[in-house]
């Protein structure tokens, strides 16, 4: 990626490939699990979903030669997907839009303010059947380095990693043992301790994808 000093485009280019045609499944599905080669999930959400939603946020490197994403590692005493890593994101509360639901939760989880925050747009949705939810992704950018404070009952750490990293570095496979099954994992090894798979890494490739378009 050219610096963003040199390319002061790079915002307004994500925010036009947002506001296109989105590649949806067919970006997601590179990263989803599989049993010889058979899906083990589902993406068609029964009627009593839940609606939730998270942030995808961007924000300029120090030196502002790149763009870094935000993630999350969940706390360990979490009821759903603990010990992950995901986006800033919750359950939409009554009275609220799904873009506040968003701001709000990145607020109350890594104790940011969302005020300079600017919505770039939102990726596809994506039904995520162990918490029986559907996400909506949106993707923001904040035009500095944020200085988080984590909710330490649902973050156990803040980090991030550059687009630059991603856009150059291809998924692994990692086979792992589910219910006695060999399952086929897709991942990214961002992080010391986790790797970046599951509904996460769907909706990142989604939006790594717009790139390669």
């Amino acid at each position: 990626m050219q610096s963003l000093k040199n390319n002061i485009n790079i915002i307004d280019f994500i925010k036009a490939k947002l506001n296109s045609e989105l590649p949806g499944r067919e970006a997601q599905i590179k990263m989803a699990p599989s049993i010889n080669g058979q899906l083990i999930r589902g993406f068609d959400a029964p009627k009593n979903a839940k609606q939730s939603s998270v942030l995808l946020l961007l924000y300029p490197s120090k030196d502002e030669s790149d763009l870094n994403i935000l993630f999350t590692l969940r706390s360990n005493n979490l009821n759903s997907h603990s010990g992950q890593i995901s986006f800033p994101g919750g359950r939409k509360e009554k009275n609220e839009t799904l873009v506040e639901t968003a701001l709000r939760e990145t607020r109350e989880e890594i104790g940011i303010s969302t005020d300079d925050i600017q919505i770039l747009g939102k990726l596809s949705t994506l039904y995520v059947p162990p918490s029986n939810a559907i996400i909506y992704p949106f993707v923001g950018f904040l035009p500095y380095p944020p200085e988080t404070k984590p909710n330490q009952s649902e973050v156990f750490e803040v980090f991030s990693v550059s687009l630059k990293y991603f856009l150059e570095n291809k998924f692994e496979k990692q086979v792992w043992n589910y219910n006695g099954h060999l399952m086929d994992v897709p991942l990214w090894n961002v992080h010391n301790s986790t790797p970046l798979w599951g509904a996460t890494a769907m909706i990142l490739m989604e939006f790594l994808t717009l790139f390669e378009r």
